[in-house]
């Protein structure tokens, strides 16, 4: 659709990559300016597309799975989807370290789904690259920073990525191992596929730009940079494209505000508490974790919803 931009439209794609070079020139030159900054810009990015591009899951939900504005169907939505959350942080609770594992692991492949979902690979060959993509994302600032990584993930589940083998003696083989394995992944994928030639010089450069963000930035910057432009702001994207394909709303970037508004502030009222709570009783290593805690809880439910939409995508093309 000409009318409707991806992240990988020129006038879109563009500014991301210019704002993440940018980001990684300002982390090289003065690190301690991003530092500093850090949890700001993680909370700019969550406020202003991380938590509205799940906001409207339930309209999604509604398309993908037909349901009617009535009770019986609303409560089988609200009701299925705040179950899941309520399993999920309960699971929290009880097993932090189990918890993380399925974070870290839904998240990989989360991440590595809404970036290289435009790829058209086989089922099972487009599943182990979006594993590989996550894998970079997600293991490279671990590795890259595990003493900064440190103090969140000991709030988060008692665990000090600085004291895992290989990080704690070879952390620079590990980074380098990283973004290796997704190159080398890429290539095969590429190769057996017939992979466009403008998508894998695409996937270079994102390579490229990404490995720096992440292996040169403080990793909550880096990770707001990412989570912010890259995820969130392109899945809204693709979200708009989903609806104007079937002619429903939202159709525009303003209409998906409007209908995102209410389940965008909802979290930070609670969030609101909890800064309140950690400033007065806590640490902002606390507000971090559980910041990061909100976001897995909400990740499962709207991870299910967007694997039906990409499954959706995926019988069209076959079809």
């Amino acid at each position: 659709m000409a009318d409707s931009p991806t992240l990988r439209s020129s006038r879109i794609y563009i500014p991301v990559v210019g704002l993440t070079a940018l980001t990684v020139v300002v982390g090289l030159w003065n690190g301690s300016v991003l530092n500093t900054a850090a949890i700001g810009i993680l909370l700019i990015a969550v406020v202003l597309t991380g938590m509205p591009h799940g906001a409207i899951d339930h309209l999604v939900a509604t398309e993908l799975y037909s349901l009617r504005a009535t009770w019986r169907d609303q409560a089988k939505f609200y009701g299925g989807y705040l179950a899941l959350m309520a399993l999920y942080g309960a699971f929290w609770a009880v097993a932090p370290v189990g918890s993380l594992v399925v974070f870290l692991g839904m998240t990989m492949y989360h991440f590595g789904q809404a970036d290289l979902a435009y790829w058209d690979l086989s089922p099972l060959g487009a599943r182990l690259v979006y594993v590989s993509r996550g894998l970079f994302l997600i293991g490279l600032p671990i590795a890259a920073f595990p003493m900064q990584v440190d103090p969140i993930f000991d709030a988060i589940a008692g665990v000090q990525p600085s004291t895992w083998p290989l990080l704690s003696s070879h952390p620079t083989a590990v980074c380098v191992a990283l973004v290796l394995q997704h190159g080398v992944v890429l290539g095969i994928a590429s190769l057996g596929a017939n992979v466009a030639a403008w998508k894998q010089g695409r996937e270079a450069l994102n390579v490229m730009v990404l490995g720096a963000l992440f292996g040169f930035v403080h990793p909550l910057a880096a990770f707001a940079v990412y989570f912010g432009l890259w995820h969130s702001f392109g899945h809204i994207l693709e979200l708009l494209r989903f609806f104007r394909r079937q002619d429903s709303t939202p159709a525009t970037l303003t209409a998906f505000y409007g209908k995102a508004a209410l389940f965008t502030l909802l979290p930070f009222v609670g969030l609101g508490g909890l800064y309140w709570a950690t400033q007065a009783f806590g640490s902002t290593d606390q507000m971090i974790a559980l910041l990061f805690i909100i976001i897995a809880v909400m990740t499962l439910p709207h991870m299910i919803i967007v694997e039906r939409l990409y499954r959706e995508r995926e019988e069209r093309r076959v079809a």
